[in-house]
């Protein structure tokens, strides 16, 4: 047999990836002129009876299936001993290669991208097979964004017995569902908590298991209770925040139900969908879902008055009659709003140190550092992973105490830092900054940037400083 030539009739013209299995190339199908990709069994596996049983069950896994986002198999072929599949080639990189580091892709085409995913595995399913390798290099994307879902090599029809034994895994450590790093029972579900984390990543630019080693994120599979931390830009629509979410619950139960339903909440996402457009956040409003957000542009500082500098009452700076007196309070509310970023003249700032004028029309004095020593008490609450002095000190929505309880729970320290405060007529604000996270076997979690920007608000009150929001 010729190096080149396989069968006698496959010319080899290049040869597009290595796996674990074999060689891929692209080939020339010399009789039917036409382009193929063959999948070559390495040479060390060929006297393998089990491994080539299995390759020939991914040949059977994917005769089945005939589907525009499924790479098409031809026919399972030999030559001198030498094992080989002979598969449509369809050219363009896979997912991986696409993916910008840091940045991710557009989210029009993250989303289009995951509903032709979601079609592919919607198929696969309705035919009993799960591929229980969903990862970015196992999708193909070629011109206009046309997916196409390959390597079925450890695809197990529903129908016939595992081909795995008890303990042994088979899959990517890093786009495993827990079912699956724990030997359980597994449906379809498996694949989309995959195709979830591929959609994080793809939106994101960054995977809540990156950079860990297999064995911390074995770890992290055999004993976490709740999905992953995920932190989302701040501009990514909460419709997508939560397909991503039901995804990538822990519980298959509290996943999304299948791929048809995945398929039906993509395409209410896609332009001329009926996706509720995103709301703009009102200010000192509660995070409502599981997102760490960037900081908003802060309001502009106020210099707090040295302590015992008596205060100039707004209301001896008004006129009775209208003329000058009106004039230059219309003149100072003009000046004070472009200052400040605030129009409200219902309530007159008599000082920084003091909250606005109240209804019964006296003013109450509000001492800085209180608000400030919260919010240290706060950063020491979360170190000592404290949840009930959490609760007494700060509001948080339950998507919110749910991610604070998932922090808690994976991992066994937790350092955090404050940033710097700003004060303004109507709240006090800082970031909280996640500075360093140990897992529980002793090692280091690496720490995005959007960890040390949780947005901490200490809102002024009539009767003097608010629970801390955020």
């Amino acid at each position: 047999m010729s190096e080149r030539v396989f069968a006698g009739k496959y010319e080899v013209q290049e040869e597009i990836a290595q796996g674990s299995m074999g060689i891929v190339y692209k080939a020339l199908d010399q009789k039917l002129n036409r382009v193929v990709a063959l999948k070559v069994v390495h040479p060390h596996l060929t006297n393998d009876a089990s491994f080539l049983q299995r390759f020939l069950r991914e040949a059977r896994a994917m005769a089945r299936l005939q589907h525009d986002n499924i790479v098409t198999i031809y026919s399972v072929e030999q030559d001198q001993g030498t094992q080989f599949m002979v598969m449509e080639y369809f050219p363009g990189p896979n997912l991986h290669g696409r993916m910008q580091p840091n940045t991710g892709l557009p989210l029009t085409q993250a989303l289009a991208i995951t509903l032709q995913i979601a079609k592919a595995l919607s198929y696969a399913h309705t035919h009993g097979i799960i591929h229980r390798d969903i990862k970015p290099a196992n999708v193909l994307v070629g011109p206009n964004d046309h997916v196409k879902l390959t390597d079925f090599g450890i695809a197990a029809a529903l129908d016939e017995a595992p081909l795995t034994t008890a303990g042994q895994l088979i899959g990517t450590l890093l786009y495993m569902s827990p079912e699956q790093a724990k030997d359980a029972g597994l449906d379809g579900r498996s694949d989309l908590y995959a195709l979830g984390l591929m959609l994080y990543e793809m939106v994101t630019g960054s995977h809540p298991r990156r950079g860990l080693s297999n064995a911390a994120v074995l770890g992290m599979l055999a004993n976490e209770t709740a999905m992953p931390i995920l932190s989302f830009p701040p501009e990514l629509p909460f419709s997508v925040q939560a397909v991503i979410k039901d995804l990538l619950r822990y519980r298959p139960a509290d996943r999304i139900i299948d791929a048809r339903q995945l398929i039906d909440r993509l395409e209410l996402l896609q332009p001329g969908g009926r996706s509720m457009p995103r709301t703009p956040p009102q200010p000192n409003a509660l995070v409502d879902d599981r997102t760490i957000c960037e900081l908003e542009e802060p309001p502009r500082k106020v210099v707090l008055p040295a302590p015992g500098k008596p205060n100039q009452p707004a209301e001896e700076k008004r006129s009775r009659s209208l003329g000058t007196g009106t004039i230059a309070a219309i003149v100072f509310g003009t000046i004070a709003a472009l200052a400040l970023g605030y129009v409200g003249l219902q309530s007159m700032v008599t000082s920084s140190s003091q909250l606005v004028l109240s209804q019964t029309g006296t003013t109450v004095e509000l001492d800085p550092k209180e608000a400030q020593e919260r919010l240290e008490h706060l950063r020491q609450s979360v170190t000592a992973k404290d949840l009930a002095e959490l609760d007494k000190l700060s509001v948080m929505s339950e998507d919110r105490r749910s991610w604070v309880e998932s922090l808690f729970r994976n991992y066994s320290t937790i350092e955090a830092s404050l940033g710097e405060v700003v004060t303004s007529p109507t709240d006090m604000t800082t970031v909280l900054r996640i500075e360093k996270l140990i897992l529980p076997n002793g090692e280091a979690f690496p720490v995005g940037p959007a960890l040390q920007k949780i947005r901490l608000t200490v809102p002024r009150e009539s009767t003097g400083w608010g629970k801390i929001k955020w």
